[in-house]
């Protein structure tokens, strides 16, 4: 029963997708959302290592402090420190949003 509970969600989540990739936005705001993501891109490469770690740990996996600080073996301070600098450099670099 809860195999098939589970390929029922499978097929959602597949028609979910498909339905969003099937928009209809303009070429502009495709274009600028290209853009936009070549930015970010750009401006996380150019952040230093552990700025980039701390960025992301928090930001995209959605650790806190505590354990991102637990992970590299800091303090939290020190994790707060590196994520306004890293907010910093990325405010700096991506003018305009």
């Amino acid at each position: 029963l809860y195999l098939n509970v589970i390929k029922a969600e499978k097929v959602r989540l597949k028609y979910a997708d498909s339905t969003l990739k099937t928009t209809n936005e303009s070429p502009e705001f495709i274009m600028e959302e290209n853009e936009f993501k070549q930015k970010l891109d750009n401006a996380l490469n150019d952040l230093p290592e552990n700025q980039r770690t701390t960025f992301l740990l928090n930001r995209i996996d959605g650790k806190k402090y505590a354990e991102i600080a637990e992970m590299e073996e800091v303090s939290i301070k020190a994790i707060e420190k590196r994520m306004h600098l890293a907010l910093k450099s990325l405010r700096e670099k991506i003018d305009g949003i």
